[in-house]
């Protein structure tokens, strides 16, 4: 999620993850990472801004997730 402006982005992916992005002027937002241990069919995403600026969000998805390290 990217955004400009002060306010709060809220990020919601069906059921199995939600959260919030803070704004704030000059903080251009945050990076997210979700990592299932199976796949996921018919997800909804939904974005709530209560920010002033802008915002920018992007979906990706692969078939295998390489674990950390």
């Amino acid at each position: 999620m990217i955004c400009s402006g002060s306010g709060t982005i809220e990020v919601n992916v069906g059921s199995l993850v939600s959260y919030t992005v803070v704004c704030a002027d000059g903080d251009p937002g945050q990076v997210d990472e979700v990592a299932m241990s199976h796949g996921h069919k018919n997800v909804a995403v939904s974005v709530t801004s209560k920010t002033s600026g802008s915002w920018g969000l992007s979906v990706g998805w692969t078939k295998t997730i390489d674990p950390p390290g």
